[in-house]
């Protein structure tokens, strides 16, 4: 997907727990939804640099900050761990579930690496509400990408089987991603109609969140028409695809 279609879908879908969690720390709320935003953009190593948005300008440094640190770290462990060849520029490293537990484990080694450099300044808490809302955003840009034709590697470098939906997401006359945007919506509304009109529990917020995502993750799987690719060859020995 588009980077704008990332960043307003996944919020959308943060804003649900994160809703909850204002509830008792507005300030938790707002370290997840933050580590959510970047966690959108992260994956994406493959972004070229915007000329003239600065707003993509920023998300573009992020994603090579990120790529630059912890891609050719990934590489090396694939190499070594799975005896395996990749490439850091290889989007299929970080559009995999194994690629993005990687990455996002590298990230939160350096977190907390800094955390406990710094002493006492940062709280070990408000990194680690950091680092949940960035897992869920890394979680949450598989979960939208899958939906669209290029879809994704969930267990890439170990094999090259693909999850992919029916959504070309510059295609102006396929409606389904505004449909999105109006699905994800309509339940944050009515989660945070529930959220002040009742008083729910902390389990019972939390239980609700989750549903809330769950709903607005499997609308989008729905709608896209999601099948698996299983990677294969045919006769002649050439990659060929089995949709399953």
């Amino acid at each position: 997907m588009l980077t704008r279609h990332h960043v307003l879908l996944g919020l959308l879908c943060c804003f649900i727990p994160g809703s909850a969690i204002a509830e008792f720390d507005p300030f938790l709320a707002v370290l997840v939804s933050t580590g959510c935003g970047i966690g959108l953009i992260l994956p994406d190593i493959h972004m070229k640099r915007p000329k003239k948005n600065p707003l993509l300008t920023v998300a573009w440094g992020i994603v090579q900050a990120g790529k630059w640190i912890c891609l050719p770290v990934m590489c090396r462990l694939y190499r070594r761990l799975l005896r395996t060849t990749c490439e850091p520029n290889d989007k299929r490293l970080t559009h995999s579930v194994l690629g993005i537990f990687l990455y996002f484990s590298i990230l939160s080694g350096i977190t907390y690496i800094l955390v406990f450099s710094l002493g006492n300044y940062i709280p070990v808490s408000l990194a680690t509400a950091f680092l949940r809302g960035l897992l869920m955003g890394m979680l949450l840009h598989l979960a939208e990408d899958l939906c669209t034709r290029k879809g994704i590697t969930p267990v890439y470098p170990l094999n090259n089987t693909k999850i992919a939906g029916s959504i070309r997401p510059c295609d102006v006359l396929d409606n389904r991603i505004l449909r999105y945007h109006i699905y994800h919506g309509t339940i944050l509304f009515f989660f945070l109609v529930f959220l002040y009109a009742m008083h729910w529990s902390v389990y019972e917020m939390i239980a609700g969140g989750v549903l809330g995502v769950g709903a607005c993750v499997g609308s989008m799987v729905f709608l896209s028409k999601v099948s698996i690719e299983r990677a294969g060859t045919d006769r002649s020995g050439n990659p060929d695809a089995i949709t399953v």
